[in-house]
C-alpha cells in the first residue's frame, strides 16, 4: 500500500505553488498564485500571509534578506516582509499570453525558471514558452524554448544536473550542466509521462538524489531513482498536487501544495480541502534550500 500524507492547513489555494524550507528562518514559504499572496508558516502553526501586487509564480530566497520573486512578466528582488520590490529583468513581453512560472536557484546562485502559456483557450496553448537562467549578476539568458508549462525544475546533489519539464508533454528531461551554467548538455530523460499517474509539476531532490514529482491531477506524488526507477508514490487526498519540498525536523517532512482549480470546466467541483498543504513523513533527508546570490 502506498504511504499517504495528510491535511497540515486548508489554506484553500487557487494555484498553491513554489514551497521551500527557508535555512535562514527555518520556516516553510509558498505562493498562491492566483490569489496574489505569499505564506510563511513556522513550527507547522503559525502562518503569516503577505498579500502582494501581483501573482508570484515562485519566491525563492536570497543570501541577503529577501527574496527573488517571478511576476507574470517581471523579475524583481523584494525586502523580506514583501512590501518593497525593484526590478532586475522583464520577459517575453511581445507574447501577451505567457507568464512567469516555476523556478529554483542553481548551484551557482543564479536561478533558472520557466514561462507558461496560459492562453484563454486551452486548444491555442502552444509551445511559445520557454526555460530562463537569470545568473547571480543580473543576466538574463534564454536556455530552452518549445515550452508550454515550464515546471519541475531541480539540481542534483552536486549540481552537475539540472532537471526540467514541460508539464504537458510529461518527460522529465535531464541536463549536463557547469558552474554558472554558461553552457550544458542534454542527456538521457529520467522518466517518461507514464513514469507515475499524472502529469509532472514541481519537483525537488533528496540527499541520495532521488527526484519527487507533483504529480498534478494524478494525485500522488512520485520518488524516482537517479536511473529512472519509481522507487515509490504517496498518495494526496486531492487531484491537484502542485510542488513539494523537502524540511522539518532532520528534513524527513515533505510539504505539499495544491490547487483549488478545476482541470476542465465540466469537471465536478473540487474536494472540500483542495488547495491545502499536506505533509508526509519519509525515510530520506531532504538537502538545504539554496539561497540566491542576486
Amino acid at each position: 500500500m502506498s504511504p499517504h500524507s495528510h491535511l497540515l492547513l486548508d489554506g484553500r489555494n487557487t494555484l498553491g505553488e513554489c514551497c521551500f524550507e527557508d535555512p535562514r528562518d527555518g520556516c516553510l514559504w509558498w505562493t498562491d498564485i492566483e490569489g496574489k499572496q505569499a505564506f510563511r508558516l513556522a513550527n507547522e502553526e503559525t502562518l503569516t500571509v503577505y498579500p502582494l501586487p501581483d501573482r508570484a509564480c515562485f519566491i525563492l530566497p536570497r543570501e541577503s534578506d529577501g527574496f527573488v520573486v517571478g511576476f507574470p512578466k517581471q523579475i524583481v528582488l523584494a525586502n523580506q516582509d514583501l512590501t518593497a520590490f525593484t526590478p532586475i529583468c522583464t520577459l517575453e513581453e511581445d507574447l501577451p499570453h505567457t507568464r512567469c512560472n516555476d523556478g529554483d536557484v542553481e548551484p551557482s546562485g543564479g536561478i533558472v525558471f520557466g514561462t507558461y502559456n496560459e492562453h484563454p483557450d486551452p486548444e491555442e496553448r502552444g509551445a511559445i514558452s520557454s526555460f530562463y537562467h537569470l545568473s547571480s549578476a543580473g543576466v538574463l539568458t534564454r536556455i530552452l524554448g518549445g515550452v508550454r508549462t515550464s515546471n519541475g525544475t531541480a539540481f542534483s546533489v552536486d549540481g552537475s544536473t539540472m532537471y526540467l519539464t514541460d508539464t504537458p508533454v510529461g518527460t522529465l528531461r535531464r541536463f549536463d550542466i557547469s558552474a554558472g551554467l554558461p553552457a550544458f548538455n542534454e542527456f538521457d530523460p529520467l522518466a517518461s509521462k507514464d513514469v507515475a499517474p499524472g502529469l509532472p509539476d514541481g519537483g525537488t531532490v533528496d540527499s541520495r538524489g532521488n527526484y519527487w514529482s507533483a504529480r498534478v491531477w494524478g494525485s500522488c506524488i512520485a520518488c524516482i531513482s537517479p536511473d529512472g526507477n519509481l522507487l515509490q508514490t504517496i498518495d494526496v487526498p486531492t487531484p491537484g498536487p502542485t510542488c513539494v519540498a523537502l524540511g522539518g525536523r532532520d528534513r524527513r517532512r515533505l510539504y505539499i501544495t495544491s490547487l483549488r482549480k478545476k482541470r476542465r470546466p465540466d469537471d465536478s467541483d473540487p474536494p472540500a480541502h483542495a488547495g491545502g498543504l499536506y505533509v508526509a513523513d519519509v525515510e530520506i533527508p531532504g538537502l538545504p534550500q539554496r539561497l540566491s546570490r542576486l
